[in-house]
């Protein structure tokens, strides 16, 4: 993978719409990522957490997941930021601009800005991934290793194509012939999957890497996941020297935890998870 070096330029957008949270437009030289940072006022500096969501999802997350994780965060003082990757939530470019790489540089971008704030604690710092982006948050801890704790929902862990087997199974081929493939979607529009993006995917160590994190580390599956199987969180935990690690299995739920479901409750334990988890591990 390419290391980045990125100039953080910013523009504050008068958008925010409950307490403590500023819409941003950050540039990452190619493309502006839209993000939402939350920093609770408080007369130390914060620790912060940032979040990355899964594929063909948004920075705010199904059932508004991250909106709630980052509400919560900051009623125990602790900040965060999550970002909407490229073609998706609020970017303006076309998702042939996503791949590994560009979710990881945009990643970096949204830590470089957290870590520049005076308010937040730099020597205090997490990350939470949802699916794919429990995938890229591993690659954005190898890179930049700078993580005291991280919490991975529902998420990838594994090498190469294992993951995703079922996309280049019947897609692979097409994106070779064109370039990229349109990928339809029950819940949203359909989106371009760009050729680069599989043969990054290919090319992918990210759970080899992750051998060398020492950080805290908390997996969280459902039990009832068929995109994701839970195991993943073990392999994960498994993979690492993460100190704590845990891996937590909740029964019956889905991939999505059953958050649009509103006679369930196990998104209301994820988050509690959580949150319980980086009190521990940041303050």
């Amino acid at each position: 993978m390419k290391v980045w070096l990125i100039a953080v330029m910013l523009s504050v957008l008068p958008l925010v719409s409950y307490a403590g949270e500023v819409s941003l437009r950050l540039n990452n030289g190619e493309y502006e990522i839209p993000a939402i940072a939350n920093l609770p006022d408080s007369e130390q500096a914060v620790p912060a957490v940032v979040l990355l969501h899964g594929t063909a999802s948004h920075k705010n997350e199904v059932g508004n997941l991250y909106v709630r994780l980052a509400a919560a965060l900051a009623d125990v003082g602790i900040g965060s930021i999550r970002i909407d990757f490229a073609g998706t939530g609020d970017s303006e470019v076309s998702y042939r601009h996503y791949t590994l790489e560009s979710a990881v540089r945009d990643a970096t971008v949204a830590l470089n800005y957290m870590q520049a704030q005076p308010r937040v604690n730099a020597e205090k710092l997490g990350v939470v991934g949802f699916s794919q982006g429990g995938l890229i948050a591993q690659l954005l801890i190898a890179q930049s290793p700078v993580f005291d704790s991280f919490v991975a929902w529902s998420s990838v862990a594994s090498d190469g194509v294992s993951a995703f087997r079922p996309m280049f199974d019947s897609m692979y081929q097409k994106a070779k012939q064109q370039g990229y493939v349109t990928q339809e979607y029950t819940w949203r529009a359909p989106l371009d999957i760009s050729l680069e993006w599989f043969e990054q995917v290919k090319a992918n160590k990210s759970l080899t890497n992750m051998a060398t994190y020492n950080g805290a580390l908390l997996a969280i599956a459902g039990s009832a996941d068929k995109v994701v199987p839970a195991e993943n969180a073990l392999r994960l935990i498994e993979a690492t020297s993460a100190y704590p690690a845990q891996a937590v299995i909740i029964k019956d739920a889905s991939h999505i935890f059953n958050v649009l479901n509103e006679q369930a409750g196990e998104d209301e334990q994820l988050l509690r998870l959580t949150v319980r988890w980086f009190a521990q591990t940041l303050q």
